[in-house]
């Protein structure tokens, strides 16, 4: 305790021996509670954690001046210091988490099924609400708002490590070598050792037999200066001098000697003697490799050259042995300060997640203003750094660790700040980012350091893209960073040949495409620059099946443009894809198709489901959207029907079940396990069924020709999907069914998150009223006997308790099924089109051509939900300027309105059927509300007039009647 009372007094006197007290200290927080008892007895002063952030304080000798000043006692201190700091941040982080462990056990006791286990982590919640941990988020806070932290990223964010140091250090070595063999040639070893000499003499060896050596030797000889050995030392000598002038700050030009002098240099020859860094003060620093220079001395027999003709030679081993004395500083300040920057992320990531109960979300925090300082200081300390980077070859693997953890503090002040951050903050992240990139990916991409860099780099790409996404495109910040984005693109594009970086590189390319650029503006790039090749390839990667979806992503944006879909029918993306189906959709639905009724269901529901198939058609039916009315679109359509709607006739099939609506009759209710279950993933999946269909059904002719023998059954399923939905019919104030019409529960971790968010509708009215209901999560009885669990929820079951709250994810399972109403209505308002149109052209109606339709009772009760819950919306939100999720609704509803009214007049017209007793009047009351209720929203004039066209020839004369004609 006596050390760390004056630990601020030995990080600048004695870090070394501080250095040993922390590392024991860490030893003890590593250990956690097995020394639980010393970690209370250190944290009883209260004064612990104020007196180890006492030690963070930085004064000017944390400056320094830069490392070719420094002394080599001065580098080591300066490296102690910095892993002090670590040690430190080690320890506070090792805190945070135990602390945040013991509060998990506190507010989850149910959870742990062994008694002794349990009883364990009581006592140690109960430590945990000692004051220390909230001295210690005291102490964080602090920090935040003082200069404490700022003041730590700004240091340790700055990279000393400079490659210019490193390079001269190489040249110097190269001319040592060099001078050596001048020596050699002459038959003058000297007092170097054996193991060097030969050494030497076989980078000699190798170097004499290089094209640019002979060719000066045979350029010296016509020129008459010399033979044999003496010809070859004034080769060397010439080189030396050539060299010697590149240490001192004059380039070799291009040609034979520049050659030969990068050929020494990329040799390393004194490589041999670079050895792993070991001392008992080395935990927190890690693979750092310095020169031995005792042992490089020692070899050199560097202590008998004052009593030999080597004396005058000296001193150029003496410059040698300098510039590696810097490389061996600048490596280990280098290690040592990126040790303190990993170890201040961590704490940083730890501060900022919240406890399990969210009591202490509004503290660990950030503020905004020092992260985006912070954020700017990083990116320009990160482009500085790639921008030296560009001038060398290659880079240096402390160099690529320093890179990859500022990247990852980038990501963790975005997060922290997420929507604070304005455009203006995001751009120099992307612009840094991209340098990065365009840097990085010209290096030798095999390289675990390199793939690791590169990956953050995509990773805060994308983040930063994500989190400035705007609707405000006008602005001059949006027109930056749509610029940035457009740099981005070959980068990315180049970015995607690389395996480990392919999937993130096309969302990445993805998002960019669909939030940031127009097609004018990102089509050509992507058609010079892209692979497509080799990212439709990636669909029969077997290895990668998980990253299927994001390419099916990129490549539906892609195929959204009319360039793009040709390029993708021209790449064969077609067959590509029927190979994915049969290797993957097929075999993913087969045990769930045979014997299945009902709404389609995920596959298994602990897994996330890849939504192939859907995805898959998505792109099929913007390529036909794309390409309507050119050449090649009646090839496309040929093919589409053949092999995706044909051949997958079961699958078609499939996503149009519906299951049997459950009956109130307690004696006709089925069973809790017997109900039909599916999940959102699976709703999305029938939509884009459905869009296939609706595109393919618009070209009438063709698509009569190719589903003769199976249109009859599509509009059946048609039929009895509209007729589920459309029995969910329930109006605000009514009581609800407590048997929900199917069970669609959460599955991923974003609709369990959704699912913790209010609703966006706030509707009580048709499946919206109906969906909290479906969308229950499943409970969770770990460590509960089965017996007991089933008891609870038997009595969950019949209890009176109020209605389920709808939640965000219950809105969008309503919105889907709508979604799902009015591809159904479309299709089947096609197949009457047609059918209409083919009447027209014989002059008669053929009843025997009639195609199946709704009877008007299900299409009644379509309308009815689609009148509530628009004129409910509307009531309630007498303004929508910035509620684009309730205008999208409305008009979806309104849509669905006048295409079941549409099908009701084809069907009372053909079938020459009166309206239902009683409807007129029904229907009279409803619209005259819907009417008042849309009064004054703009928004919907043009579905209302294309509305009211319709209700005149369903019903004409009632828009008259009440006054609204």
């Amino acid at each position: 305790m006596q050390h760390i009372e004056r630990s601020n007094e030995f990080v600048n006197s004695k870090p070394r021996i501080l250095l040993l007290v922390f590392d024991f200290l860490n030893a003890l927080w590593h250990g956690a509670f097995h020394y639980i008892k010393a970690l209370d007895y250190l944290k009883s002063s209260g004064k612990l954690w104020k007196q180890l952030s006492n030690c963070l304080s930085i004064d000017d000798s944390w400056r320094a001046s830069s490392v070719e000043h420094l002394t080599e006692s001065e580098a080591q201190s300066l490296a102690y210091k910095y892993r002090c700091h670590a040690a430190i941040l080690e320890i506070i982080g090792y805190d945070i988490f135990v602390n945040k462990k013991l509060l998990h056990a506190e507010s989850c006791p149910n959870e742990v099924s062994d008694c002794k286990e349990s009883a364990e982590n009581a006592v140690r919640a109960e430590n945990s609400k000692s004051p220390n941990f909230y001295g210690l988020k005291d102490t964080l806070s602090s920090w935040c708002e003082g200069s404490i932290l700022g003041n730590l990223i700004k240091l340790y964010t700055s990279c000393e490590y400079d490659n210019k140091i490193c390079y001269r250090a190489k040249v110097a070595a190269s001319l040592f070598i060099v001078h050596v063999m001048a020596k050699l040639a002459t038959g003058n070893p000297g007092s170097l050792f054996v193991s060097l000499l030969e050494k030497i003499s076989i980078t000699y060896k190798n170097l004499s037999c290089q094209p640019c050596f002979l060719e000066l030797v045979a350029k010296y000889s016509q020129q008459g200066y010399s033979e044999g050995n003496e010809l070859r030392s004034l080769i060397l000598n010439d080189l030396y001098y050539h060299l010697q002038g590149e240490l001192e700050g004059r380039t070799i030009s291009p040609g034979t000697f520049k050659e030969l002098s990068q050929y020494v240099i990329e040799s390393n020859c004194l490589q041999i003697y670079q050895v792993k860094y070991n001392d008992e003060f080395s935990g927190n620093v890690k693979d750092v490799y310095l020169y031995d220079l005792p042992h490089i001395q020692s070899d050199m027999g560097l202590d008998a050259w004052d009593y030999t003709e080597w004396k005058v030679s000296k001193d150029i081993a003496e410059k040698m042995l300098a510039y590696m004395q810097e490389v061996n500083s600048m490596v280990l300040l280098t290690r040592s300060k990126l040790s303190a920057l990993t170890a201040l992320i961590t704490v940083l990531t730890v501060y900022e997640e919240n406890s399990p109960d969210n009591r202490e979300a509004t503290v660990r925090k950030i503020p905004n203003q020092l992260c985006f300082s912070s954020i700017l200081h990083i990116c320009q300390c990160f482009h500085a750094r790639v921008e030296s980077l560009s001038h060398f070859p290659d880079a240096s693997k402390e160099v690529l660790d320093f890179l990859a953890a500022q990247a990852e503090l980038l990501l963790c002040l975005i997060t922290s700040a997420q929507s604070s951050l304005s455009l203006s903050v995001h751009l120099p992240v992307l612009k840094a980012s991209g340098s990065g990139l365009k840097v990085l990916s010209d290096f030798q991409s095999s390289a675990p350091r390199v793939r690791k860099a590169v990956k953050l780099l995509l990773i805060l790409v994308l983040l930063a893209l994500e989190l400035g996404k705007t609707s405000d495109r006008e602005s001059e910040d949006f027109a930056q960073v749509s610029n940035a984005c457009l740099a981005l693109l070959p980068i990315l594009c180049k970015c995607i040949s690389t395996t480990e970086h392919s999937a993130l590189s096309l969302t990445v390319i993805d998002l960019v495409l669909r939030s940031f650029l127009t097609p004018s503006t990102w089509f050509p790039i992507i058609q010079q620059h892209l692979q497509l090749q080799h990212v439709i390839l990636k669909l029969q990667d077997k290895k990668s099946l998980a990253t299927i979806p994001m390419t099916l992503k990129f490549l539906l944006t892609l195929a959204r443009v009319r360039g793009g879909a040709e390029m993708l029918f021209s790449a064969g993306f077609l067959s590509s894809l029927g190979v994915l189906f049969a290797d993957s959709v097929d075999g993913e639905h087969s045990a769930v198709i045979i014997n299945s009724r009902g709404f389609p269901k995920s596959p298994d529901a602990t897994e996330k489901p890849l939504n192939i198939w859907g995805i898959g058609l998505a792109v099929v039916t913007s390529m036909v959207h794309s390409l309507e009315n050119s050449s090649s679109c009646m090839d496309i359509m040929d093919y589409i029907i053949a092999n995706f709607f044909s051949e997958k006739a079961y699958l078609v099939s499939y996503y149009l079940n519906a299951p049997d609506f459950p009956s109130d009759d307690q004696e006709k209710k089925r069973p809790r396990a017997t109900r039909t279950q599916t999940s959102l993933t699976a709703l999305e999946e029938t939509e884009h069924t459905l869009k296939l269909i609706c595109t393919l059904a618009k070209h009438w002719n063709s698509w009569v020709k190719a589903t003769k023998e199976m249109d009859s059954k599509l509009r059946e399923k048609s039929i009895h999907f509209l007729a589920f939905i459309s029995r969910g019919t329930h109006r605000h104030g009514e009581s609800p069914s407590r048997i929900a019409p199917l069970v669609c529960p959460p599955i991923l971790k974003e609709e369990f998150e959704l699912c913790k968010k209010p609703s966006f509708l706030n509707s009580r009215n048709g499946w919206f009223a109906l969906s909290p209901l479906c969308c229950m999560p499943k409970p969770k009885f770990s460590g509960v006997p089965s017996s007991v669990a089933s008891l609870i929820i038997k009595g969950q079951s019949s209890e009176k308790s109020n209605p389920v709250s709808p939640t965000h994810f219950s809105d969008l399972v309503g919105q889907q099924i709508y979604k799902i109403t009015f591809l159904l209505l479309k299709f089947l308002c096609l197949e009457a089109h047609g059918a209409a149109k083919r009447f027209e052209e014989v002059g008669f109606v053929d009843l025997t051509h009639i195609p199946e339709l709704p009877m008007p009772e299900i299409l009644h009760g379509l309308q009815d939900q689609a009148i509530a819950i628009v004129s409910e919306l509307c009531y309630s939100n007498r303004s929508m300027n910035n509620q684009p999720e309730i205008v999208c609704v409305c008009r979806l509803l309104l849509h669905i309105l006048e295409m079941a009214l549409y099908l009701e007049l084809f069907v009372l017209q053909i079938c020459r059927i009166r309206p239902v007793l009683g409807r007129v009047e029904d229907f009279s009351k409803e619209v005259k509300l819907l009417m008042k209720a849309t009064e004054g929203h703009a928004f919907l004039k043009a579905s209302l007039k294309s509305l009211e066209r319709v209700i005149s020839c369903v019903y004409p004369g009632l828009l008259q009647t009440e006054g609204f004609l």
